[in-house]
């Protein structure tokens, strides 16, 4: 089953340096080029993307794209990602991984049956995967829990988390 990840858009923007930095000077450039990354990071492992960006004072209607294969969303004028991503995420419980570092985010979707990873963590994950493409190389996920026998549910927690 592919894993739908759904992703604070402009808080995992802020964790890559040079985005962040041109997010000062031209939004969209720097929209797209988290995009572009998120697109070449889908083509390698296959899960199903959504990515949620605040209106930001627009005075539209929320918006939805489909951008080569990631579901692009821009909440509707007085409306913040969080509060989208929140009733996503309760809505599509275990079959979601909520990327944020939003302590207040992470904590709910957890409390409501999803899994969540902070954006600082997938950002590793999304740049060991370039990484390896780039290289031609397929090592063993870094992420794999130890074989100690822990409780069923966590194992599938620390599973589904590794395939990210």
């Amino acid at each position: 089953m592919a894993i739908h990840l759904l992703i604070d858009g402009y808080n995992l923007l802020h964790q890559i340096p040079e985005l962040s930095l041109l997010m000062q000077e031209d939004p969209e450039a720097a929209r797209q080029a988290l995009l572009s990354k998120l697109r070449t990071y889908q083509k390698i492992k296959r899960h199903k993307i959504t990515v949620v960006f605040d209106a930001w004072g627009r005075e539209e209607p929320r918006t939805e794209s489909n951008q080569k294969g990631i579901r692009v969303i821009f909440t509707a004028h007085g409306e913040i990602a969080d509060d989208f991503i929140k009733r996503v995420a309760a809505k599509e419980r275990e079959r979601v991984v909520v990327i944020s570092s939003d302590r207040a985010i992470r904590s709910f979707v957890e409390n409501h049956g999803a899994l969540s990873m902070s954006s600082r963590d997938f950002l590793e994950r999304l740049e060991l995967a370039l990484y390896q493409e780039m290289k031609g190389e397929i090592w063993d996920s870094p992420y794999l829990p130890s074989t100690k026998r822990l409780p069923k549910k966590v194992r599938q927690r620390l599973a589904k988390l590794a395939k990210i």
